[in-house]
């Protein structure tokens, strides 16, 4: 069964220190021939997922806080853009260029705004896809600013509309859309480097534990309640 949230990995790593602790319990009884099952080398992958996991959760916060800036600055946009391009429709300019700039402005106010992405269960894909959403509003915006100054008319006392007002807007969206960008990839990261210790490295979490559960199953009756310890914890692939 497929885990896709953030406590299915967690519930993974936890176990897997869980069974470590299970195995050293049973001493010189736990012997087995396969190298990639013997403590000596589990130890070292439950030390790696320890690191990897306090990893992810440093970089979590670190999302959040570059994403909640971007959003505190990107919200007036739509109204900003509404005010704009109203006040071009005012101006002594071409039907089409007022037809071209209020177009313009529809693109960047959007029908469907940006989905919020949650660190905490959205995989790479959302955080991608969000991304790219933020960073099409922001570069039409650049667009749109160059429009309104082709047109020596648009010259508002408003300052909100004032064309350096839109570029110091830019400027600050665009700084603050690549921190956005730049913590993301830092997720993804993360995010990858546990997952290749628990579900696909040749030696991942879940098929050691299927190695282990069938290396304790052929002690017999001497391995049976360590087997039974092993089997209540619960491991979800993420296939």
């Amino acid at each position: 069964m497929a885990s896709n949230s953030e406590t299915g990995h967690n519930k993974n790593v936890a176990n897997f220190s869980t069974a470590y602790q299970i195995l050293e319990e049973m001493g010189t009884l736990y012997n087995p021939s396969n190298a990639k099952i013997q403590l000596v080398n589990l130890n070292p992958i439950r030390t790696s997922l320890q690191t990897v996991i306090t990893e992810l959760n440093n970089k979590k916060p670190i999302y959040k806080n570059a994403v909640s800036a971007r959003e505190v600055a990107i919200a007036p946009l739509g109204k900003l853009m509404t005010k704009s391009s109203n006040f071009a429709k005012s101006l002594d300019i071409s039907t089409t260029d007022k037809e071209n700039i209020a177009n313009q402005a529809k693109k960047i106010r959007g029908d469907q705004k940006p989905k919020s992405v949650n660190p905490e269960t959205t995989e790479t894909d959302g955080i991608s896809t969000s991304q790219m959403s933020y960073d099409s509003r922001i570069a039409n915006l650049d667009t749109y600013t160059n429009q309104l100054a082709s047109h020596p008319e648009y010259a508002p006392n408003e300052t909100e509309i004032q064309i350096a007002s839109l570029q110091t807007l830019h400027s600050n969206l665009v700084a603050l859309s690549q921190a956005v960008n730049s913590a993301g990839n830092a997720l993804i990261t993360a995010r990858a480097n546990r997952n290749n210790i628990l579900y696909k490295n040749e030696t991942n979490v879940i098929q050691l534990i299927k190695d282990i559960k069938a290396y304790l199953k052929s002690l017999g009756d001497a391995g049976k309640p360590y087997y039974n310890a092993i089997v209540k914890l619960q491991f979800k692939d993420n296939k």
